[in-house]
């Protein structure tokens, strides 16, 4: 079905705006992962592999899309175009579903090397797209379908097996392994072994936050699909399909830094820079230039050797700077892994017992370690970068 002229410039503009944010959502959580070495563990390495998978998709698709190649030129530039597409897409949605099994294996399966694994990672999510995207060239199901080069709509099997079957099986598993994991963060509530019902909520939170927005971006492209597949074409459903699927390499990473208040601390240290040369929030400045660098070690670390922590400790294991100005309300924010989710701790208990067996351990460890000189029967929490 043609669009109209409108339709087109509408579709046209959402396009380059989707393209655009995505890209610069992903290069600020890779420049995150490059300057601030407190974010560099096993898990920000996926999301990091997610979004330099993410740019190399969305950049060349921006360069297409505004000098209209694909448009003019139905041969070399609308081939690669699909291949960025579907190539781009499944591998983007691979690294999403390693990031479930990471959590999976850290959280329920207690891991103490996750990264070991990583080899693997590499290989299905950069090597298995290219089984379809040799299939979809090989059949030869190519051509400009509007918005971008891609598979024919009388294709519509194709289209299927190839792009959207291996999207509701990536979707569907990694949906039940953070189930899996969120019921066994419950089950640790429900037997007693944390009061802080509220920090426990917000970190189940972040453990579903990113399949959720996998969903949201790729929901529309399934259902207007499907439509097509009927012999329908609404505007409607075809602009979310555009914006959304193409957004989410955007949406993932403002996750990301949702997820990280260390990452909105730092760039908003920089920002905030540009201000006190007019004399404004200076006082803000301060605190976020103390803070900037403080987060709580992660738990991976303590698999690779340390964490490079600076300053000194408190008795929850958090880096934390003794100087003037420095905020200890960050000491454990909203994005720390409750200790008994991390790898140092045992099974769940079940009695009360046990509970005080895990509280006196963990009281020892801090006297060994001398990070407290009071010991306290608090919970001991670790911290993670989701």
């Amino acid at each position: 079905m043609e669009q109209s002229p409108d339709e087109i410039r509408a579709t046209y503009a959402v396009l380059l705006i989707a393209d655009f944010t995505s890209i610069i959502g992903c290069i600020i959580v890779l420049v995150g992962f490059w300057r601030l070495k407190l974010l560099r563990n096993h898990v920000t390495k996926v999301i990091s592999c997610f979004c330099l998978t993410s740019i190399c998709k969305d950049v060349p698709s921006t360069l297409l899309t505004l000098t209209q190649a694909a448009v003019y030129n139905r041969g070399f530039p609308c081939y690669f175009y699909s291949i960025v597409i579907t190539y781009g897409s499944l591998s983007c949605w691979l690294w999403t579903l390693c990031l479930a099994i990471s959590i999976f294996r850290l959280i329920v399966k207690r891991e103490p090397e996750p990264q070991r694994y990583e080899k693997w990672y590499y290989l299905a999510s950069w090597g298995l797209p290219i089984i379809s995207t040799i299939i979809m060239l090989a059949k030869n199901t190519v051509d400009y379908v509007g918005n971008w080069c891609w598979i024919k709509p009388e294709y519509v099997v194709y289209r299927f097996m190839l792009f959207y079957v291996p999207f509701f099986i990536i979707f569907g598993t990694s949906a039940i392994l953070v189930g899996i994991t969120c019921h066994y963060t419950y089950q640790v509530i429900h037997n007693g072994v944390s009061d802080n019902k509220d920090r426990h909520v917000k970190y189940q939170f972040k453990l579903v936050n990113y399949i959720i927005v996998f969903l949201i971006c790729w929901v529309f492209a399934v259902v207007n699909r499907i439509v097509n597949g009927l012999g329908y074409y609404p505007f409607a459903t075809n602009l979310l399909h555009t914006y959304l699927s193409v957004s989410h390499g955007f949406f993932a990473s403002m996750v990301f830094v949702y997820n990280n208040p260390l990452m909105w601390r730092y760039f908003g240290a920089k920002v905030i820079r540009c201000f006190t040369l007019f004399g404004f929030c200076t006082e803000t400045a301060k605190r976020l230039e103390k803070n900037k660098n403080n987060n709580n070690p992660s738990p991976y670390s303590s698999s690779r050797g340390g964490s490079n922590k600076t300053g000194t400790s408190n008795h929850n294991g958090a880096t934390i700077d003794s100087t003037p100005g420095y905020d200890s309300s960050y000491e454990l924010d909203s994005s720390s892994i409750p200790y008994e989710y991390s790898i140092q701790s045992g099974n769940i208990p079940n009695n009360s017992e046990n509970q005080n067996n895990i509280q006196n351990e963990s009281i020892n460890n801090n006297v060994n370690n001398n990070n407290s000189n009071e010991h306290s029967q608090n919970e001991n929490i670790g911290s993670s970068n989701i």
